[in-house]
């Protein structure tokens, strides 16, 4: 099954100070790590907040936010809206750890109906990620079908994405399972964790 990425990097990275998704790692930035790591994938999209020039000049597709201060679930609306494929793998820009084995594995976890069709009924409409029972909605898989609750969300004024778990069919997948520990999804969100990921890489 094709599957599209939606990288997340319209955060106002507040505890940072800077964008996050420009930090340098690996003589590159954390968004283009990120990126590269999901080079087998159908297509890359990048949410941002407003279609600005050191995201313009990635060379990958943007959406930009629509509504202000709706958190990451307009970042998901937006790229729900233009993808072609049944999937997205959304991510965070600030998950400098990923790799594309564990991506690969984790997309797995969607499976076609055995049953010669092209009935998608049995299908989930979002694959959420656990780690140590916590909810990883920033790594997970988001399916087209998700669109209409969401709409209905934003119509509410509703932003939680545990509030769209709850109404529509998810699965939730363990990381223990699929071999890899929290390390793997691991966020950097503020400058001393920033420099400790630096001296690591030294």
């Amino acid at each position: 099954m094709d599957i599209s990425v939606g990288i997340l990097a319209g955060g106002k990275s507040a505890r940072m100070g800077v964008n996050k998704a420009f930090l340098q790692f690996k003589d590159s930035s954390f968004l283009e790590t990120i990126a590269k790591e999901c080079n087998d994938y159908a297509k890359i999209i990048i949410s941002v907040n407003r279609l600005e020039e050191n995201y313009l000049k990635l060379g990958y597709e943007l959406v930009a936010d629509e509504r202000d201060g709706f958190g990451p679930l307009e970042g998901i609306y937006q790229i729900l809206k233009i993808i072609e494929t049944d999937y997205v793998l959304i991510l965070a820009a600030d998950m400098p750890y990923l790799k594309k084995e564990f991506l690969r594995e984790f997309t797995r976890c969607i499976r076609e109906p055995d049953n010669g069709g092209d009935n998608k009924t049995n299908l989930p409409d979002c694959i959420v990620l656990r780690a140590k029972n916590m909810l990883e909605p920033l790594c997970s898989l988001y399916s087209k079908r998700a669109l209409p609750e969401i709409e209905k969300m934003r119509g509410k004024e509703e932003h939680k994405l545990r509030l769209l778990f709850d109404r529509v069919t998810t699965w939730y997948i363990d990381i223990e399972t699929l071999g890899y520990t929290v390390e793997t999804i691991t966020n950097i969100n503020t400058m001393e964790e920033y420099q400790k990921l630096i001296k690591e890489k030294e």
